[in-house]
């Protein structure tokens, strides 16, 4: 019995990312949270707790609203999963393309640093290095085949962060 190829026409319309993202956070977090508190089990080992922290997370939390705001009122799924029906460029979309990465990023440090997780700030850096690969260049992909030339103007005149 052979095998059959699925047809590229009637293939799932969507950016074939890694994971949904707040996943690829939630992870990082987690095994950061885990490595602090070994670290402060097995020595002397006390984060920088600073307040500051927590305007980062009401920032955060303030872009991803408007973010999810805007992909609401344009009708398009705000899961990066399933297919865009449109491109979203007001609203934080005018300063950065990706808005609810910037502000799940801001909430990740934001939490960290309120309550002194330095290893967990740390693996901030692999996150986003996961992110980048397994979520936003194959979302770009994905988006510039579906929209052509509309997407390329819009990554012209955007940022990728801010």
């Amino acid at each position: 019995m052979t095998e059959q190829q699925p047809d590229p026409s009637t293939a799932a319309d969507s950016p074939d990312v890694l994971t949904f993202p707040p996943v690829i956070y939630a992870t990082f977090f987690i095994i950061g949270i885990i490595t602090d508190r070994d670290l402060s089990h097995s020595m002397e080992f006390y984060g920088f707790r600073h307040p500051s922290g927590w305007a980062l997370v009401l920032i955060g939390t303030l872009i991803v609203a408007w973010a999810v705001a805007r992909f609401v009122k344009a009708k398009t799924h705000v899961d990066v999963r399933k297919p865009a029906t449109t491109i979203v460029t007001d609203g934080p979309y005018k300063f950065s393309r990706n808005p609810m990465y910037l502000a799940a990023t801001l909430l990740y440090a934001g939490i960290a640093v309120s309550f002194g997780k330095t290893v967990t700030l740390a693996c901030l850096i692999p996150c986003l290095i996961v992110l980048h690969y397994g979520v936003i260049v194959r979302e770009e992909r994905y988006l510039e085949a579906k929209f052509g030339d509309q997407y390329r103007n819009y990554c012209s005149k955007v940022r990728r962060w801010i």
